[in-house]
Parts: structure tokens; sequence; C-alpha cells
């Protein structure tokens, strides 16, 4: 399903020591696929966030959203992601890879807070050599 992202407020950026740019955005309710699910019932809520895009490449550098309107039953009044790429050398070349992403969820009225974070780190190149032979017999 297309998301009918509305892209707002382009800002020049440095993400990373790179030029970027910052781009607003907002995601209706009926068109996120972004879902969610705590205490058994299932929602897709209406979020909105930034995205960086490196100006030289044109590839993403980071995405932050966070779920707006969140119905009461969830009993989350605030839930939020992000993920941020670097360029990572693997072997002879350089590829944009996930770097690091956070999310956040809060209890509704509650100050109690669930924070996860993942570093992504170890990246290698494995290879092998092989020989295959044939006795003719």
């Amino acid at each position: 399903a297309e998301s009918a992202a509305v892209f707002t407020k382009q800002h020049a950026a440095t993400l990373l020591n790179r030029p970027a740019y910052r781009y607003d955005y907002a995601i209706d309710q009926p068109h996120s696929s972004w879902h969610l699910s705590t205490g058994g019932q299932p929602y897709a809520p209406a979020y909105c966030g930034q995205i960086w895009i490196d100006q030289e490449s044109s590839r993403v550098l980071r995405i932050e959203m966070s779920a707006r309107d969140v119905p009461a039953y969830l009993r989350l009044d605030s839930i939020g992601s992000s993920i941020e790429y670097a360029f990572v050398k693997i072997g002879d070349n350089s590829y944009l890879l996930p770097a690091h992403a956070e999310s956040l969820e809060c209890q509704r009225g509650t100050t109690a807070c669930f924070k996860n974070v993942t570093d992504f780190k170890g990246y290698r190149k494995y290879s092998a050599d092989t020989n295959i032979t044939f006795d003719d017999k």
C-alpha cells in the first residue's frame, strides 16, 4: 500500500559529517503501514517524523518517526523510533548500512518508558576459494 506521505520543510543539514537535506513528513492513519500491538490490540497509527537524505548520493542517512493520536486502548501515549545509516567499508567497497537504531515507548499516564537501543557492528566480508576437479577413470 502506498503511504501517501506528505513531505514538507526541506532544510540543509549535516549528518555523519556529510551534507544532507532534512525533510519533515507525515502519514495519516488510513495509509499507515506501521503496525503496533500492546495487550493483543493491533493498531496502525498515523505518524510523522524526519528523514535525512545525503546530498551527494541521494541515499537515506537517518529516519525518525513518532506515532500520533494513539488511541487510549493501546495504553501507550508516546511511541517513536529512529534508525541511522553509515557508510561501512567491507572488503574494498563502502556500503550504506544500518549503524544505530532506537525505539521508545511510554505507558499512558505514567513515567514508565521502555527504550531499545541497537548498534550494528562487526560487518564482515566472508569469502572462500574453491577448486573442483574431476578424475577421468
